[in-house]
């Protein structure tokens, strides 16, 4: 059976699983053994396993990749595209969420006694953009720092690369070591997220879903045009390349998202998926997709919009011209500063909700059924990591097409 085929699988199973220990054994001792001592182990273990070979990963493959470019110049140039088209395509989510969320008339009622007990406090967001103490942001699990940090031991090895000739040797054989862990890692995905998915649906449950079913679906339609149109339209005004073929080669990487809700634990799946699959230049990928596990978040751009336009109606708030272009450039900054970390996108709404007067007790009202939705926006973020760094290696003509055909 293909890899493929094993995590389709393990995906319908453990929804079945899930709903199953979910209508049938709920908060019996048997349900709390199999959930907690089972699924959160194996889910847990899996999840740390990946967390914990981002930092090498990033370091590793972003020195190695600017080692491999030619010059600052291209490193700038390479910056600037890839900035500019993270910002872009968050515009278009933001704005896709907003305009079909206006094409439905949620009713306005009067909320009350709403549990306001959410914590609203995100630690993972740091607003010192350069590192002053690399070890301390390593231990943070700083991104943002360590991007920059990996950048600037790049450039200046770079400069220096005829005197240092043993150092980039580890340097790339240290890559190696940890791009095969990754594929050791990689490996037990199936069980995974069979794991995950039961977890969540023996503990959600179908239910949650009723009161909010009309938000639900206009995040979930939202979240699909922006997929599969928007990804479309840009490789094929931009590239050569084939959007079949794109979709076919990011399948596996789709599904693995949506189970860890996390476009950070996602990195080392969304670099081998770059370079395996879609036959990106290391030097790109090395580079576009750690930076756009940190800043493109296309689909918390979307629900952010969807959510935002959702308890305005519920509160009988009008929002006109200004106040949506408020939430237009307020939601592409929030998204953009949002951590790659599951339900951090729910936390980024109180910047978006303050800036229109929505009251932050609304919020709560959105967790019933955020889990789902964590997962498929996390699936459109790391699609548009792919897709935007596909249009970067295309253009600086750093993509193998033939691998990418295959």
């Amino acid at each position: 059976m293909s890899f493929t085929k094993k995590i389709i699988v393990a995906m319908i199973l453990g929804v079945a699983i899930g709903i199953t220990l979910n209508l049938f054994i709920a908060d019996t001792l048997a349900s709390d053994f199999i959930i907690i001592k089972v699924f959160s182990l194996i889910s847990n273990l899996f999840i740390s396993a990946l967390k914990l070979i981002i930092i090498p990963l990033i370091f590793f493959s972003i020195v190695c990749g600017i080692l491999s470019l030619s010059d600052d110049v291209s490193l700038s140039r390479l910056g600037i595209k890839t900035m500019t088209l993270y910002v872009f395509t968050t515009i278009i989510a933001i704005s896709i969420g907003l305009l079909f969320s206006s094409f439905i008339e949620f009713e306005a009622i009067l909320l009350t006694n709403l549990d306001s007990s959410i914590s609203l406090d995100n630690t993972n967001q740091k607003t010192d953009i350069f590192p002053s103490n690399i070890f301390k942001s390593l231990s943070e699990g700083n991104i943002i720092h360590l991007l920059i940090f990996s950048v600037l031991i790049g450039v200046a090895a770079s400069r220096i690369q005829d005197k240092i000739h043993t150092f980039i040797e580890y340097i790339h054989q240290f890559n190696m070591v940890i791009n095969e862990l990754v594929k050791i890692i990689i490996s037990f995905t199936p069980l995974a997220v069979f794991c995950i998915l039961s977890k969540t649906f023996a503990t959600q449950g179908i239910e949650t879903l009723a009161p909010l079913m009309g938000y639900f679906l206009i995040v979930v339609f939202s979240l699909f045009i922006h997929l599969f149109i928007t990804f479309s339209m840009l490789l094929k005004i931009f590239t050569k390349l084939d959007p079949r073929k794109f979709f076919k080669n990011i399948k596996d990487l789709i599904i693995f998202s949506f189970s860890t809700s996390s476009s950070s634990a996602s990195i080392p799946f969304t670099l081998n998926t770059a370079n395996e699959k879609c036959g990106i230049d290391k030097s790109i990928s090395s580079f576009t997709v750690p930076l756009g596990a940190t800043i493109n978040m296309d689909g918390t751009a979307i629900m952010q919009g969807c959510a935002t336009f959702f308890l305005a109606s519920l509160y009988g708030i009008d929002l006109g011209i200004s106040e949506i272009l408020t939430i237009v450039i307020t939601a592409t900054i929030a998204s953009i500063g949002t951590a790659g970390i599951p339900s951090a996108g729910i936390i980024m709404l109180t910047v978006i909700f303050s800036q229109v007067g929505i009251p932050l007790e609304g919020i709560p009202l959105l967790l019933g059924v955020d889990r789902l939705l964590d997962m498929l926006r996390t699936s459109v973020n790391v699609s548009g990591d792919i897709c935007i760094s596909c249009i970067v290696a295309s253009s600086e003509n750093k993509i193998n097409e033939a691998t990418f055909k295959s």
